[in-house]
């Protein structure tokens, strides 16, 4: 029998199994709330890129740019996050390949359904691309053209359309009754992320940290004295008011973003 095959699935449990009994620096090493670019207060189930993948939940990678908006990684997508609400589970995107008005990548918005559900105040359009002229189709928009892509005219519809005798559509997400093409393309649009806070919830108030067990994509807790990783943990040596930051709710309404943390974007 050929054993090759299993190899380097040996070689990933060794080596996590060797970073769990190794875990006593996660309590350490991952912050209980840091701040990536422009916006601060983030919480597990987000992390920095440079922080241990246990610190944050898998597909919740953060990368941080001083002095700008960070950004997200979705399905081989670049997103800037506008604002992150922990309190709702609310994310606000905005695509950042938006050029002139124009996406650069002529690729449907599209999210991860396992880790994100849109919100629903926002409908989907369609950037039809490459139309003839003259065309019409119903329900237009508007239409534009786009120097960076060099296919014109544009045209934008309701709903996701496909591109028809125009050469491609791109889908994106905009706002229910927007009023015009800046607030569709500049204002982004809001997900809900689906991991549990219950898990993290009952973490904090025992006075542990929120950390994420890679190999069963659960959300656990890394404590401060033994044992280093539980449920919950023994908060008998943990002053509750060095605990930190409030747990995330949830009970919380998915439409509410009254506190989220949010940044403009330039146009």
């Amino acid at each position: 029998m050929n054993f090759h095959h299993l190899i380097p699935k040996l070689l990933i449990l060794i080596i996590t199994q060797i970073r769990w009994t190794n875990s006593e620096g996660f309590y350490d090493t991952c912050s209980r709330s840091f701040s990536c670019g422009t916006i601060s207060g983030i919480q597990y189930p987000f992390r920095r890129h440079q922080d241990p993948p246990e610190c944050g939940y898998p597909g919740f990678e953060l990368n941080c740019d001083q002095n700008n908006l960070p950004t997200i990684n979705i399905t081989n997508i670049t997103y800037r996050v506008l604002g992150i609400d922990p309190a709702t589970q609310i994310l606000k995107l905005v695509r950042g390949d938006m050029i002139n008005s124009c996406p650069q990548d002529l690729v449907n918005t599209t999210i991860n359904h396992q880790l994100f559900d849109y919100t629903p105040s926002y409908m989907n359009i369609s950037f039809l691309i490459g139309c003839p002229i003259p065309f019409d189709v119903e329900g237009m928009i508007s239409s534009f053209f786009c120097t960076n892509i060099g296919i014109n005219p544009v045209i934008l519809v309701p709903g996701a359309t496909g591109p028809g005798v125009c050469k491609t559509s791109v889908v994106i997400p905009s706002p229910v009754g927007f009023t015009g093409l800046v607030e569709v393309l500049q204002d982004g649009f809001e997900v809900k992320w689906k991991v549990d806070p219950g898990p993290c919830a009952d973490c904090i108030r025992s006075g542990g940290l929120c950390v994420s067990d890679i190999s069963r994509l659960a959300t656990t807790c890394a404590c401060p004295e033994p044992p280093l990783l539980a449920d919950t943990c023994s908060n008998s040596k943990v002053n509750k008011t060095d605990v930190g930051l409030s747990p995330p709710s949830s009970t919380s309404s998915p439409t509410s973003t009254g506190g989220i943390k949010h940044c403009p974007v330039a146009a």
